[in-house]
């Protein structure tokens, strides 16, 4: 397979399942630092798979979630004797050049929190996928 001017490459015919014991036994952390030892199939591979568990983009929620105790105004209110309303969940958010901060109602707690989790392993995936796509580049076999 010719690739630009710099020569050719040839794939070193390997089975799937050979590839995707090699991609078993080889955690996430793991990944990045075993790439130059992977032929370029086991690389295109590995991107389709990781690929593949990205995320809905539309599931999207960037953010962090966390639960909060407050104090109200009402100077008569148990609160002010230490038993606090709550806990309120909140998604903060850095936009603008701002860090925010949104109160998730109660009822959609647990599906904003599916979300950010989503994001966060999808962002995660991508990273990896961003390995895989610069050490092909460095063989001159992205495409």
């Amino acid at each position: 397979m010719s690739v630009g001017s710099r020569g050719s490459r040839k794939f070193v015919p390997v089975s799937e399942s050979s590839t995707r014991r090699v991609m078993d036994t080889l955690d996430h952390s793991q990944v990045s630092s075993n790439l130059a030892e992977l032929t370029e199939r086991q690389l295109y591979v590995l991107r389709k798979r990781l690929a593949a568990g990205v995320h809905d983009p539309a599931l999207t929620l960037r953010g962090a979630l966390h639960s909060d105790l407050r104090q109200c105004s009402n100077e008569r209110c148990r609160c002010r004797a230490g038993e606090l309303h709550g806990p309120y969940t909140y998604l903060s958010v850095y936009e603008d050049g701002r860090s925010r901060t949104v109160y998730v109602p109660q009822a959609l707690a647990e599906v904003a929190s599916g979300h950010v989790e989503a994001t966060r392993r999808g962002e995660a995936l991508m990273l990896e996928i961003s390995r895989v796509n610069l050490e092909l580049l460095r063989r001159r076999a992205l495409r």
